[in-house]
C-alpha cells in the first residue's frame, strides 16, 4: 500500500514537472511574440521608414501629376492611364496612413485630405476610377 502511495506522488511530481515545463514553453513563447511586436512598432516609427514614407508621397504625387500630363496630351491611353494613376493614388494614401509624428508638409497633406480616406482612395476624389 505504501508503495502505490509513493508511485502516486512520483506520478503526481512528473504530472507538475511536465506542466510547469510546459507553461514555461509557452510563455518563452508569450515573451519572444511580444517582443517582436514591440520591435516591429519601433522600426515602423523610426526615422529611416517615415523618411522614406515621406519621400515616396512626394515621388507619387508628382508621378500623378505626370500621368495627369499624358492624359492630356494624348486622351485615346486615357483608361489605360488613369487606371495607373488611381492606382498611384491608392500606394500614395496608404503610404500616408502608415506615416505618424511630424506632420506631412502642405503640398502632401492637401493631396492626401483631397483624395485619400482612412489609407484608401477616397469616393469623393478627382482621381477615384469607380
Amino acid at each position: 500500500m505504501k508503495a502505490l502511495g509513493a508511485v502516486g506522488a512520483s506520478v503526481l511530481a512528473l504530472v507538475v514537472t511536465c506542466a510547469l515545463a510546459f507553461g514555461g514553453w509557452e510563455a518563452g513563447w508569450w515573451f519572444t511574440n511580444q517582443n517582436v511586436n514591440r520591435q516591429s512598432h519601433v522600426l515602423r516609427n523610426s526615422y529611416a521608414n517615415q523618411q522614406t514614407l515621406r519621400d515616396q508621397i512626394t515621388q507619387n504625387i508628382g508621378t500623378v501629376l505626370a500621368i495627369t500630363s499624358q492624359i492630356a496630351e494624348d486622351p485615346g491611353a486615357g483608361a489605360a492611364l488613369k487606371a495607373q494613376r488611381a492606382a498611384v493614388v491608392a500606394i500614395v494614401c496608404g503610404d500616408a496612413a502608415q506615416v505618424v509624428g511630424d506632420p506631412l508638409n502642405s503640398e502632401q497633406a492637401g493631396f492626401i485630405a483631397a483624395n485619400c480616406l482612412a489609407g484608401s482612395v477616397s469616393p469623393t476624389s478627382q482621381y477615384n476610377v469607380n
